[in-house]
């Protein structure tokens, strides 16, 4: 009997080829899904393959074969875990998948930042050259950056953050005692006071209730001056309505961000309209690589959960063993 797999929203054919290869596997792909076509798709899935979408609690009662949610990606806060957990549908998560594409994101919005980009290209394009002279610019090297959170992606921002010759801060509360860290890289348990002694603060941690408003106005209160403030994690990390003051008061002095509390962001956003913000749309990890890494991972999660070999650092809730009808 066929494993019925949903994969909703547009996937990589690379990823698609892998699991319409398997002969027990029956694909049913929905690429620009309602939520009319999805509800009775959920009810005869045992397998989901979901992106970014946030789905209603509604489907996930409905879908009553439903074991395994492979996420084509790394972040889980579209998913309610706890409650998939108690209706035994285990997930998975492309852990391996985005980790060059997000951390050299967060590096080139380091510099962008460091080197106020933004404001530079639109001075040039306002035929404003004189402002070469008041860009505000600072140099990379010698400057201390504080990294929060030192999974995959945070080591790889560290590793490049190197080799521009930062010294390096590195605050993860999950990072074993006796981690053995590189020799340019300095442990930093007390978050508050290692803000106050990094020019950079680069995130990279995952969102939940106890890392929701993590950066409130206490902390941007214990910010160098001036200090550059990077996101790539998500945005409820930060609190934008406290940023948005803190940016008046320099501390920090800018602000660069993959990620926002609401996406696509609503119209009163306090940061849309400030030269200090940098804003991308949550395209850290859709590089050519990374988009075909995450469909290929997700697929093959899927596979792996079939086998009996899903590895256990790609489990984010552990699946049961999948038995057809037996549910």
């Amino acid at each position: 009997m066929s494993v019925r797999v949903l994969v909703l929203d547009p996937v990589h054919d690379d990823g698609m080829s892998l699991l319409h290869a398997r002969p027990d596997i029956e694909v049913v792909h929905l690429p620009d899904p309602t939520p009319d076509t999805i509800s009775p798709e959920m009810e005869k899935a045992d397998i989901l393959i979901l992106r970014g979408r946030y789905l209603p609690e509604e489907d996930f009662e409905r879908a009553g074969r439903l074991r395994l949610v492979s996420r084509h990606g790394v972040g889980c806060d579209n998913l309610d875990l706890p409650r998939l957990k108690e209706r035994q549908i285990g997930v998975a998560v492309a852990a391996d998948a985005n980790a060059i594409s997000v951390a050299e994101h967060a590096f080139a919005l380091m510099l962008a930042g460091a080197k106020n980009l933004l404001v530079a290209d639109r001075s040039v394009r306002g035929n404003n050259w004189a402002k070469r002279g008041a860009m505000d610019a600072f140099e990379l090297s010698g400057r201390t950056v504080l990294v929060v959170g030192f999974g995959r992606i945070g080591r790889g921002f560290a590793e490049r953050a190197a080799a521009f010759g930062m010294n390096i801060l590195v605050h993860d509360p999950f990072l074993p005692a006796n981690a053995v860290l590189a020799s340019h890289v300095t442990r930093a348990d007390d978050l508050d006071a290692a803000l106050g002694e990094a020019d950079v603060v680069s995130l990279h941690l995952p969102m939940s209730e106890a890392n929701r408003d993590l950066f409130d106005a206490a902390r941007f209160a214990r910010m160098r001056p001036g200090a550059l403030l990077v996101n790539t994690a998500r945005g409820g990390i930060v609190n934008e309505h406290d940023l948005a003051d803190a940016l008046d008061r320099g501390r920090p002095g800018r602000y660069a961000t993959d990620v926002l509390a609401d996406e696509p962001p609503k119209t009163d956003n306090p940061l849309l309209g400030r030269e200090d913000v940098i804003l991308c749309p949550h395209s850290a990890a859709m590089t050519a690589e990374g988009v075909i890494r995450m469909a290929t991972r997700s697929a093959q999660n899927v596979l792996d959960y079939l086998d009996g070999t899903l590895a256990p650092d790609m489990t984010v809730v552990e699946p049961t063993p999948f038995q057809g009808d037996a549910r």
